[in-house]
């Protein structure tokens, strides 16, 4: 029989549920033999909201490189699952971990930390290390955790024909980022043919299990992985993050709208044009009009640095960035010159996971 291990809240309900499919030793995966005595053809995908195999796939592709952490980034010392798996899933499962609900702003240590500890636990139970196949934390950050072509433990009874993708926390209870929901979006599209069939439908775990998982709240939030683009932050630890060069141009943008939140696309819509001569610093990305709107993005950038409610306007200018030089702790101007020092301390700040 399967072995399960459940989490449950204080009133005895079921938050998730993790389990092994109950397989003999050394079982090849089911597109390159059986499993429970059928083939990867005769496995039957659920019937679930959102889209299926039958209907049109969004023609977006993601805005930035997908990037997620090695197992060597976090530290990984168990097991990599207990089973290589030689062809594509054909289903995608949405969890929670129901661990610690680290902040945004947390840092690189704490993720490792707790991708650490989840591994402890998938190991202490079933000896086969980490369980989900990839983990997202509030920041945007996602990391790896069983290889994709390793089996984990954690959807029982479909572990070898489907792929998981895990946010770290508890979503019964707290809302899903916006920096997260579009790092799945990025990571469900990119892993159609690579990972998992172009077809593949993405669920719930509650979709095929007596639990919770992956939450109320997010699980309200599947069809906006479904149908989104998105992108990922770089890699923690790793090459890949930002050029530290001082000019602010769409890539340090969407890493700014990655940290804050705001809709990723490389854009700073709605500028005055007025400013666009004197910061030669601001480059690639800006939008300089003559009937400056502002930007949800620097509103949002306003609020993080402290300005007033009533100087969250949305526009940059001698003031915002007067402000934004002051909370960096670099000479204060109110100018974005070229290799400006402000600029090259904010990608520093992004290199590190925060604003």
């Amino acid at each position: 029989m399967a072995e399960v291990y459940e989490i449950k809240d204080d009133e005895g309900n079921v938050l998730e549920v993790l389990g092994n499919d109950d397989e003999p030793a050394g079982e090849t995966d089911p597109t390159g033999g059986e499993v429970d005595g059928e083939t990867a053809s005769d496995v039957e995908p659920l019937t679930a909201p959102g889209p299926t195999a039958g209907d049109p796939e969004p023609t977006a592709t993601p805005q930035a490189a997908l990037s997620i952490a090695t197992r060597a980034s976090w530290g990984a010392r168990y097991p990599d699952g207990d089973l290589t798996l030689t062809g594509l899933a054909v289903e995608v499962f949405v969890h929670h971990s129901v661990t610690a609900q680290l902040s945004p702003d947390a840092s690189i240590a704490a993720e490792a930390e707790q991708m650490r500890a989840l591994e402890s636990v998938g190991q202490s139970r079933f000896g086969t290390g980490i369980s989900y196949n990839v983990v997202i934390f509030p920041s945007g950050r996602a990391y790896q955790g069983v290889s994709w072509n390793r089996r984990g433990t954690h959807t029982g009874g479909r572990n070898s024909t489907s792929r998981s993708i895990c946010f770290a926390g508890n979503y019964e209870t707290n809302q899903p980022t916006a920096a997260q929901i579009s790092t799945a979006a990025a990571i469900y599209r990119e892993g159609k043919q690579r990972w998992w069939t172009q077809g593949a439908p993405l669920y719930g775990h509650r979709d095929v299990s007596q639990t919770a998982c992956p939450g109320r709240n997010l699980y309200a939030r599947l069809d906006d992985i479904r149908a989104g683009s998105g992108s990922t932050p770089p890699s923690p630890g790793e090459p890949g993050g930002l050029v530290v060069d001082g000019f602010w141009g769409s890539s340090t943008t969407r890493r700014v709208q990655q940290e804050l939140g705001t809709t990723v696309d490389g854009v700073v819509s709605s500028q005055s044009v007025a400013w666009r001569d004197s910061n030669p610093g601001l480059t690639t990305g800006w939008q300089w009009v003559t009937d400056a709107q502002g930007s949800r993005m620097i509103a949002a950038l306003q609020r993080k640095i402290g300005m007033a409610s009533g100087d969250q306007d949305g526009k940059i200018g001698p003031q915002t960035i007067r402000a934004l030089q002051r909370y960096l702790g670099t000479p204060v101007d109110g100018v974005i010159s070229r290799e400006s020092r402000a600029v090259m301390a904010l990608q520093r700040r992004l290199n590190d996971g925060r604003i």
